[in-house]
């Protein structure tokens, strides 16, 4: 949707096409800041066995267990709403590109409680 009051058209901030174009960047910047934490991890076997173990340890903290599933959040999203990119591209649904976006919303809200609930044992073992 343009603005055509202006001088200089442009896209209007608002609408769930928006808010899907800016969570889908978000996403993606905070899955490639995973993967450079996630290399950093596993790089920590060439330091010996003993330091690898040690930080497993850590990564096994009820407050990790918390980030993976933000982790599951995030993927999820990206990938729902990539899908939904996928079908705009090819023509499908575009009338129906808000439905999408929530419909991805949803399923990720959804799948994530389901993980969160069978989580809980592993976020709050003593």
């Amino acid at each position: 949707m343009l603005h055509t009051g202006t001088r200089h058209s442009r896209p209007l901030r608002s609408g769930a096409g928006w808010w899907a174009w800016l969570f889908q960047r978000l996403t993606g910047v905070a899955l490639v800041g995973y993967l450079f934490l996630h290399i950093g991890v596993i790089s920590t076997a060439l330091a010996g066995e003993g330091t690898f173990d040690a930080v497993l340890r850590v990564l096994q903290r009820p407050v990790f267990v918390v980030l993976d599933l933000a982790l599951l959040a995030t993927v999820l999203y990206h990938t729902l709403n990539g899908i939904r990119v996928v079908l705009l591209d090819l023509g499908l649904g575009i009338r129906q590109q808000g439905g999408l976006f929530w419909g991805s919303v949803a399923l990720t809200v959804v799948a994530t409680a389901a993980a969160t609930y069978f989580s809980l044992p592993l976020v709050f073992r003593g």
